[in-house]
């Protein structure tokens, strides 16, 4: 645990680890004392007007200083708002990204990217730093990612997580910059379509796409012991399921005997079960579309014989 963090709330006289100037003149510095705590290393002057009063800048001050330098309306978006989820498609950006009224004149400097917006949203009523909805914070890193499976990994796991809703993100798609907006577009789609990944998605779109028989997306068997498995794809008449496994998921044994298990019981109950990895749709979509065809064919004249 970070003592320093919480110095302020055991001593109220105590500087916080990040301030402003005009902080520090209110609270009773004057011009030559800020001067002299920058020149003899007590504190050290991170953004302009703005200082650490302690050793370490740590990411939560990195965090609280870009708001500090661009005033108190400003709010953190995109990878600095999103960092903190544990969301495995965010990593704590190198830059961060504040969102301004347009009315505010602050400019980027160094590491802080300024965004001045006429589309200013109320602060998330979050613990932390300032941050937008967290709608608004999918949407303004999606705007800015230029792969399509980066944008479909970021909408998919914060709808999956909660972190926003379908209908949110539609918003901020609807009211949001036209300009880049494409992949979040289609990926906002794939997600209300039942896409739980990335790889789930672009499989779903290369199967419509190639016009292969409608199929439930994430869809549930329940078991006759009361057990019950979700499968990434399922025609249900053909009994036949489809999950794209991906290598990182099975690098973990117990995912893998999870996996196995889950086959073994689908099978056992006369369900066919064909596994495909992201690396193959998307290297041989038509390969992949190809060989799903055909084993969906072999499906229905055995069940039909």
């Amino acid at each position: 645990m970070d003592l320093d963090a919480f110095l302020p709330l055991l001593d109220p006289t105590a500087d916080p680890r990040v301030l402003t100037r005009a902080d520090a003149f209110a609270r009773g510095y004057s011009r030559r004392a800020i001067d002299h705590r920058v020149a003899t290393g007590r504190w050290r002057r991170v953004l302009p007007r703005t200082y650490l009063t302690v050793d370490t800048l740590t990411w939560r001050d990195r965090l609280d200083a870009a708001l500090a330098f661009a005033g108190p309306q400003a709010l953190l978006s995109g990878a600095a708002a999103l960092a903190d989820e544990e969301l495995r498609s965010v990593r704590r950006p190198d830059q961060v990204l504040v969102v301004v009224p347009l009315s505010v004149a602050v400019h980027p400097h160094g590491w802080v990217r300024v965004r001045r917006t006429a589309r200013m949203p109320e602060r998330a009523l979050l613990p932390g730093p300032r941050r937008v909805p967290m709608a608004r914070a999918v949407a303004d890193l999606a705007l800015e990612r230029r792969r399509l499976d980066d944008v479909r990994a970021l909408v998919t796991e914060a709808v999956r997580r909660d972190l926003c809703t379908i209908e949110e993100l539609m918003t901020e798609l609807a009211t949001g910059p036209r300009s880049g907006s494409a992949f979040l577009r289609q990926a906002i789609e794939e997600a209300s379509g039942g896409a739980w990944s990335a790889p789930e998605a672009r499989a779903a779109t290369v199967l419509r796409r190639a016009g292969v028989p409608a199929f439930e997306p994430n869809a549930r068997i329940n078991l006759p012991d009361g057990r019950w498995f979700f499968v990434d794809f399922l025609w249900r008449e053909l009994r036949a399921v489809l999950e794209i496994d991906s290598v990182e998921h099975h690098a973990s044994p117990p995912d893998a005997d999870n996996t196995s298990d889950k086959h073994l019981a689908l099978e056992t109950l006369g369900y066919s079960v064909v596994h495909r990895t992201p690396r193959f749709v998307t290297r041989q979509p038509r390969a992949f579309v190809t060989g799903i065809a055909a084993w969906l064919d072999a499906r229905r004249a055995a069940l039909s014989a």
